[in-house]
């Protein structure tokens, strides 16, 4: 029962990805990367565990990321919160980001856009070859119930994110369970 209500979570998670032209991912190394507290935050015990203290090893950028991962690879993935007007859910800790190599609209002055994560200025076709779309999760493999505002994330910023492909479709739709989050420059 358990294993057909996560089924069902990431065909939901997967689908509406695809819908959205959303999505990317990339291969790291055998095991799966351990998140340590960040002490990034004002007051680190209010930081949640799955932010990372120091950046991750052997980095790859979504696009470099997208042709190479297999589901269940180990992975370390660099991007912009983005690739939607609304990347990151509220109550539950899933999230879009883009290659930083994609101009997101903030990065044309003229542009003018209210919401420039969404990347509008691209076509589809580049936001689904530049996108993954992650889930942050705890021990038991489902996402954490929290918003990922209150960890200090917003859309347009570069985070790296550790954890392990979960499923990649033909259509080149990627879900990565990340187990930690480093934000970049922070």
């Amino acid at each position: 029962m358990m294993k057909r209500a996560t089924t069902a979570m990431m065909v939901m998670v997967a689908g509406g990805a695809l819908a959205l032209g959303v999505v990317g991912c990339e291969k790291k190394e055998a095991t799966p990367p351990v998140p340590t507290t960040s002490g990034s935050a004002a007051n680190p015990a209010d930081t949640p565990r799955f932010m990372l203290l120091s950046r991750p090893d052997n980095v790859v950028d979504v696009a470099a990321a997208k042709g190479s991962a297999k589901v269940g690879d180990s992975i370390a993935l660099r991007g912009k919160i983005g690739g939607r007007p609304s990347p990151m859910s509220e109550g539950v800790a899933t999230f879009v980001m883009m290659d930083p190599a994609i101009p997101s609209c903030a990065d044309n002055a003229e542009d003018g856009c209210p919401t420039p994560w969404d990347y509008c200025c691209e076509t589809p076709e580049s936001i689904m070859n530049n996108s993954a779309t992650v889930q942050v999760v705890g021990a038991d493999g489902t996402a954490l119930k929290t918003d990922l505002k209150k960890a200090g994330l917003a859309p347009l910023d570069e985070v790296i994110v550790v954890g392990t492909v979960a499923e990649k479709s033909a259509e080149g739709v990627l879900v990565v369970k990340a187990t930690g989050v480093f934000k970049a420059g922070a």
